[in-house]
């Protein structure tokens, strides 16, 4: 649990997870992803048991009905329920408010609850001041007080605590016994209290301990790697979007150091400034090996912005020469946002320029590409 960015020009937590699997029955493959199953701060569990009245050391003894909105364990206590199973810190829907009304005792705050589910005037005021502060079951129980539902009823109000998938950051081939994973903590302000939160599996992963158990699968993911080492792979990622290709060359580096032929990676990395350029050295080596050839762009290091589509197309001729002539993969990860569309486009820009084409050529060509899984999309909302 390392943090890998420190400079104070830099206002997020990047961290290097590893995970021991030696003596497990885990194992992985380049380009697969770790799914991980949050639990929610012990500290935060005891306040709210404490706020609804129940008392975290009982145990219960629950009876799964056909129809019932969550699996939970039969036998587990309060405490248990709270911090491994429902996501109290999770955001509500319209269901719960309208679940909740039943059991306002103060009329003020049921007609309150009332109006949201009914989306009146000050109902659809108030939902989205509650969704604009970010509040989670726990704050709306505490804000309208007068509600207090049974055990057995929030088992049904709130979902369970949901697994987050993370692009795994090592080859098997290089870390047979562990599985590392480069992620960002998520974190945000509540405007109106100043109060700062983390992400719900981001936050739980970095108060873990050396020597800490989680609960986690591997998982297949969008990257599949040529069956040919010898075929070239682009790949393009900004900020711990880098995670899976770190990876693939860490894949390809091990292969080459075996004595096999390999294709050389060829990797565009962007982010904001140089001292988010994950894992530097590490490549810088692997480019001194000779397997791997990095281009990188940091859009705020200079007056014009600079991003990895425009390294792209200055790359133009080489990417389109390993793409159409050797046989090549291109893979691209970064977030759903606008990420996969400015690459895609900066690809057509490069088909066009390189093959002469018009635009529906190059598209007819990129189309082709993902229809023979050469061209990969693996992005994240």
């Amino acid at each position: 649990n390392n943090v890998l960015t420190g400079d104070a020009k830099y206002d997020r937590d990047i961290r290097h997870y590893e995970f021991k699997i030696e003596g497990t029955n885990v194992s992985y493959k380049t380009g697969e992803s770790l799914a991980i199953w949050p639990r929610n701060p012990e500290d935060k569990v005891l306040e709210f048991c404490q706020m609804m009245g129940f008392d975290p050391a009982q145990n219960l003894r629950v009876l799964p009905l056909d129809g019932a909105r969550n699996w939970c364990p039969t036998e587990l206590s309060v405490r248990q329920l709270f911090s491994h199973v429902l996501d109290i810190f999770g955001k509500p829907n319209r269901k719960f408010y309208q679940t909740l009304a039943l059991f306002a005792k103060d009329e003020g705050e049921k007609k309150q609850l009332q109006s949201i589910v009914e989306n009146s005037k000050e109902g659809a005021a108030l939902y989205r001041d509650l969704t604009q502060d970010f509040y989670h079951h726990a704050d709306v129980l505490k804000k309208f007080a007068s509600a207090r539902p049974p055990i057995e009823h929030l088992l049904q109000m709130m979902p369970v605590l949901k697994p987050r998938s993370y692009s795994i950051a090592s080859s098997p081939l290089m870390h047979p016994d562990k599985i590392q994973l480069c992620v960002v903590l998520v974190d945000w302000t509540v405007e109106t209290t100043k109060e700062l939160r983390l992400g719900e599996c981001t936050g739980y992963m970095r108060q873990q301990k050396p020597g800490a158990q989680i609960m986690c699968q591997v998982r297949s993911s969008a990257i599949v790697l040529p069956k040919e080492p010898e075929k070239p792979v682009i790949m393009a990622g900004m900020g711990t979007g880098l995670a899976p290709w770190r990876a693939v060359t860490q894949e390809r580096v091990m292969q080459a150091r075996q004595g096999i032929k390999v294709g050389k990676c060829m990797l565009f990395f962007g982010a904001r400034y140089k001292q988010e350029w994950l894992y530097r050295e590490e490549f810088e080596k692997y480019e001194k090996e000779g397997v791997l050839q990095m281009h990188t762009a940091f859009s705020r290091e200079q007056a014009r912005k600079i991003y990895v589509q425009h390294r792209i197309v200055e790359a133009g001729p080489d990417v389109a020469e390993r793409m159409l002539n050797q046989g090549g993969h291109f893979y691209v990860c970064g977030s759903a946002r606008q990420v996969p569309e400015d690459i895609y486009t900066a690809m057509k820009e490069v088909m066009m320029a390189n093959q002469r084409c018009g635009e529906e050529d190059a598209e007819a060509i990129l189309s082709n590409l993902k229809m023979e899984g050469r061209y990969t999309v693996e992005a994240w909302s």
